[in-house]
């Protein structure tokens, strides 16, 4: 995606792409849907893309989304936060978090598997274009 800038959970993208297997644009969708161009890691050697919104992130732990309250609170105890402090983390962080705890595929949907690591390095952590 021409233009856009990245972060992760670590000061290095290439990290956080290779590592953790997150990248989450620092500017939201022009389309003012408040959503984020997201790049994650699937399964081994398979990368995906997507948009999700913070508002959307913030939902899994406030209740708006699919989890009940009994695992709202075993997630909090997971990562060791309650509600509030961890509604205060970074973008990346947060859908991190979920994305390990609960699962891609509980989070994103179904993944189309569109590229391999080599072309989402290449695609996203080349500065050069």
């Amino acid at each position: 995606m021409e233009g856009l800038t990245f972060q992760g959970t670590d000061a290095s993208l290439e990290i956080s792409l290779l590592e953790y297997g997150l990248l989450v644009s620092e500017q939201e969708h022009e389309d003012g849907s408040g959503t984020h161009f997201i790049v994650y890691n699937v399964e081994p050697d398979v990368y995906d893309t997507g948009h999700i919104s913070e508002s959307q992130v913030n939902g899994y732990i406030l209740g708006t989304e699919f989890p009940d309250n009994e695992s709202i609170q075993r997630f909090l105890s997971y990562v060791g936060a309650d509600k509030e402090t961890w509604t205060g983390y970074s973008l990346p962080s947060k859908l991190h978090d979920l994305l390990q705890y609960f699962g891609v595929h509980n989070i994103m949907g179904s993944s189309h598997g569109c590229m391999t690591e080599k072309e989402a390095t290449e695609r996203y952590l080349t500065t050069d274009k």
